[in-house]
């Protein structure tokens, strides 16, 4: 008989990377609970000697607990692809150890917290989630609609608007010419004959057809 041997192993994914265990270890305190459906966290955080812990793909809900900054030495922290709302607890940016972070793909608000060890955390450790700001994030993540615009030129909303002093001096000049030139035309009657035949006499040009018609209207300049 050709004999078996049986060997205990087991896959996990630590820092985002999947690995084979092919003996466990007493000493490697790993949790990998990614791809399930449990929806709470909070005893998770008295686990305080976990290396590695995953829960990624799952139905989280609510805050992540400020618990998670008792585990001092933890390296790897995967609460991706979940429903947790609210702020990210200052606590973990107190994890020294914490070398992967993935919080990406929940409904996470408010600023990222800053330390040293969360500046090392790229982009896609906080992205897909609409509330969430700060580096490394270059902007919130809420849709930044840009300000309206009318013909090219942005409406100014709560300030005053400029004064196009051009167009304000052509209207001036064009009514104060137009006064002048009634009132001429009402002051001095001689004028305002000479005036009127001179724009009959550019109208016959313009319309020829029309010389006939103002027939009876010349001879009130004659």
């Amino acid at each position: 008989m050709v004999g078996f041997s049986f060997e205990d192993g087991i896959t996990v994914t630590s820092k985002g990377s999947e690995m084979d265990l092919l003996k466990i270890l007493s000493i490697f305190t790993l949790i990998d609970f990614s791809c399930n459906n449990f929806s709470g966290t909070k005893k998770i955080g008295e686990f305080k000697s976990l290396y590695v812990l995953n829960f990624s793909g799952n139905a989280l809900t609510r805050e992540i607990p400020s618990s998670f900054g008792n585990m001092r030495v933890l390296e790897s922290l995967d609460l991706s692809q979940n429903k947790l709302s609210g702020q990210i607890p200052p606590q973990l940016a107190k994890l020294t150890f914490l070398s992967f972070l993935n919080l990406s793909n929940n409904q996470l608000v408010g600023r990222i917290p800053t330390s040293t060890q969360f500046s090392t955390f790229p982009k896609a450790s906080f992205t897909c989630n609409k509330g969430l700001s700060g580096p490394p994030l270059t902007v919130n993540n809420k849709s930044v609609l840009p300000p309206p615009t009318v013909n090219g030129s942005l409406l100014n909303s709560g300030h005053h608007h400029e004064i196009n002093w051009g167009i304000i001096s052509v209207e001036i000049g064009f009514t104060f010419g137009f006064g002048v030139s009634i009132g001429s035309l009402v002051l001095c009657k001689r004028w305002s004959k000479w005036y009127y035949k001179a724009m009959y006499n550019i109208l016959l040009k313009i319309f020829p057809q029309l010389g006939k018609e103002l027939g009876i209207i010349e001879d009130m300049f004659t």
